[in-house]
């Protein structure tokens, strides 16, 4: 994944920016999430990095990508998760400080269709040694990454 400022839309190095970044924001915590939309014969992911400081505010990294479209949902909301993962791992690999949590854009109500995901998303997060977090509690990554699909 190629990852981006938000503010400027820089492209980034994704470990080397992270270790200066936490360098010099040490108190900082690390959430990442995904959201995708299907937007005519495509299906866009946007993958976050949020290094928040409680009360402060944040700092986002993303990255988008387009892919021939899902219209199976699981395998749609799935690829979500997915893409959480690799980001997060991807930052452990390098032995940064670890992801506090990965937000996940699923609902826990059964009457929502994502609902349908849910455990077994929050079973392979978990087995990757990651916390987390859903609906309404993960709003902090999965709304940047909503944000950045509309």
């Amino acid at each position: 994944m190629v990852f981006k400022r938000l503010g400027d839309r820089k492209v980034v190095d994704l470990v080397p920016y992270t270790l200066n970044f936490l360098a010099e924001n040490a108190n900082h915590t690390i959430y990442v999430g995904t959201d995708s939309q299907n937007v005519g014969e495509s299906t866009i992911y946007a993958t976050v990095i949020v290094f928040h400081n409680s009360g402060k505010g944040g700092h986002v990294l993303y990255s988008k990508t387009v892919l021939p479209k899902i219209t199976d949902r699981w395998t749609r909301l799935w690829k979500e998760v997915e893409f959480s993962v690799q980001a997060a791992e991807q930052l452990k690999d390098e032995a940064i400080p670890k992801v506090g949590y990965i937000d996940l854009d699923l609902n826990p109500d059964p009457k929502y269709k994502s609902n349908q995901v849910l455990r077994s998303a929050i079973g392979y997060v978990e087995s990757m040694g990651y916390k987390a977090r859903v609906k309404p509690n993960a709003i902090m990554a999965s709304c940047v990454a909503d944000n950045l699909i509309h």
